[in-house]
């Protein structure tokens, strides 16, 4: 079985749509900004850190960070990550 793989710009844009596609995340101030290889989640100007991609993982470095804190495959982790411990819900 063939595993397609999606390009960073392309994964990252899913999470970018999936997060502003969230009334709780956009009414609290919370604003995700994408670049060609990274995914920046700000509140009310001040960065709270940066989605990239590696090895077709979604990687999580929080702002202030220079090591990633969370990793995972999933987009749908990756969103409930960032709605759950990054946004707190």
């Amino acid at each position: 079985m063939q595993v397609v793989r999606m390009k960073k710009a392309v994964r990252l844009g899913l999470l970018t749509e999936a997060l502003q596609g969230e009334e709780s995340f956009v009414k609290r101030g919370f604003t995700a900004k994408k670049s060609a290889d990274s995914l920046l989640v700000e509140r009310d100007g001040h960065v709270r850190g940066i989605w990239t991609i590696a090895k077709d993982r979604f990687i999580w470095t929080a702002g202030g960070y220079s090591q990633p804190s969370f990793s995972t495959a999933s987009l749908r982790e990756a969103l409930e990550y960032t709605l759950t411990e990054i946004s707190k819900r």
